[in-house]
């Protein structure tokens, strides 16, 4: 994605995929960065949904492990991602821009070892923030 193929190489695939193999789900799994609306120039996985997302039943979303984006509170994971290089990759940020959130599976890790530098959260700590984010 970086440098600027990436979007059309997922385009191209998801349509193939679909042409072949039209009932069975489909589920990309990104890193939460890539749904980023200014970091690639093609515009990272927003360019990937706007073409394609009608064929992508789930975007598995990996919120860890992106370096100084902690992904660690209810408000940088669900609400405004504001820390970090990668603002405006929150579940509901990224929703905001026409995923549906019915769509997003948020990734974390099991354990602090998972974890090599950010993004682990406890487990009864994200349940309650679930249950809160989607009251």
């Amino acid at each position: 994605m970086e440098a600027g193929t990436g979007e059309q190489w997922l385009i191209d695939f998801t349509n193939a995929y679909r042409e072949v193999s039209p009932d069975t789900i489909l589920a990309h799994a990104p890193q939460a960065p890539y749904f980023s609306p200014t970091y690639y120039k093609n515009g990272g996985y927003g360019t990937v949904d706007s073409a394609v997302g009608q064929h992508i039943d789930f975007y598995f979303m990996q919120y860890y492990n992106q370096g100084s984006t902690k992904y660690d509170s209810y408000s940088e994971l669900f609400t405004k991602t504001t820390q970090g290089a990668f603002p405006g990759t929150s579940v509901k940020e990224i929703a905001s821009r026409g995923v549906p959130l019915q769509k997003l599976v948020v990734g974390k890790p099991i354990t602090t070892g998972d974890a090599t530098n950010t993004g682990w959260v406890a487990q009864t700590d994200l349940g309650a923030w679930g249950v809160t984010a989607f009251d």
